[in-house]
């Protein structure tokens, strides 16, 4: 078994909400309430939920693009969740982050090879004849021509656009790769292409992802294990054939059952969620899923559920729900 890069235990990240003239703290939104994994070298983990269920804030938090609010967050056996400055930046050389929106995330005002280049610079990284090589060398891999570094942002398509935010995350050679919805705002036609280049990738670098999305057919498709996000907690976390052939959570199995499939032998009864997602700002008491659940005893508005192994003997299958028989 491969070791843990990515050590996670119970990790938070809370915002402050400010009002008023003298901006007090008035509350806090609790983005993400508890998170623990491991995550193995070479393995992808995706991350799935809702929109505001906090797996964005919390893949920026494991590559401390925000401050943890508690917990304890281990790369290679370093705890880097109160690392300050200085002492990240020989860490961040080994992690690096894809964004959702491949136009915003590059500057305008930038060529691509300034963009891609950019790492390398602030880590005082090759000479400019490197940097140069670099560039044009992570392009033709990323399945752009090396004359594309002299052009703009604004010169792409969105699909390759997100090739250079790919290249820009690969140039320093990471370890381990966040993946924020990458695909998401790319056209359906592309996305298949920019996933299997992920893979490619993967098996050429010996990458590590953590691949967030909200397309559970993608997720599926790429990831090695998956966790079911809700409200700032992991409800199941399971290897990918495990949790979508034996869903044990109610919400995993609400949120597979309206994934649409394209084989009619497939189909499934759709499961309707009523209500909405509760405010991160008030959780719920207890179980966060319960206002919802259609299964929730009273116990469930009361007692916070652990998250409990149900898998079979080296295959883990946490699941954080009292309903959930041996």
């Amino acid at each position: 078994m491969s070791a843990p890069l990515l050590e996670v235990e119970g990790l938070k990240k809370h915002f402050p909400v400010r009002s008023g003239l003298f901006r007090k703290v008035t509350g806090w939104v609790h983005a993400v309430n508890g998170v623990s994994f491991t995550l193995r070298t070479g393995d992808t983990l995706g991350l799935v939920g809702e929109s505001g269920c906090g797996k964005s804030t919390l893949g920026r938090t494991l590559i401390r693009l925000y401050e943890p609010t508690e917990g304890a967050l281990r790369f290679e056996g370093r705890d880097i969740a109160k690392a300050t400055s200085r002492e990240l930046m020989p860490v961040r050389r080994e992690m690096a982050m894809i964004f959702q929106d491949p136009y915003a995330s590059l500057n305008p005002r930038m060529t691509v090879e300034d963009v891609v280049a950019a790492p390398m610079r602030a880590h005082g990284v090759g000479t400019t004849a490197e940097r140069r090589a670099r560039v044009a060398e992570l392009l033709e891999v990323v399945g752009l021509r090396a004359g594309a570094a002299s052009r703009y942002p604004h010169e792409f398509s969105g699909g390759q656009r997100q090739r250079v935010g790919i290249a820009r995350a690969l140039v320093l050679s990471p370890k381990l790769v966040i993946a924020d919805e990458a695909v998401s705002a790319l056209d359906v036609s592309i996305r298949a292409q920019v996933v299997n280049l992920m893979m490619r990738l993967k098996e050429r670098f010996k990458l590590t992802y953590v691949f967030i999305a909200h397309d559970l057919s993608i997720v599926e498709y790429i990831s090695t294990h998956v966790a079911v996000m809700y409200l700032g907690h992991v409800m199941e976390k399971a290897s990918s054939r495990a949790l979508y052939t034996s869903p044990k959570h109610p919400y995993t199995q609400a949120l597979i059952a309206a994934s649409p499939t394209p084989d009619p032998a497939r189909r499934k009864e759709k499961q309707v969620l009523k209500g909405e997602i509760p405010s991160p700002m008030r959780p719920p008491s207890g179980c966060v899923f319960h206002t919802r659940c259609p299964l929730a005893e009273e116990r469930c508005r009361v007692d916070v559920p652990a998250l409990r192994d149900f898998g079979k003997p080296g295959d883990e299958h946490l699941v954080a729900c009292h309903l959930v028989k041996e």
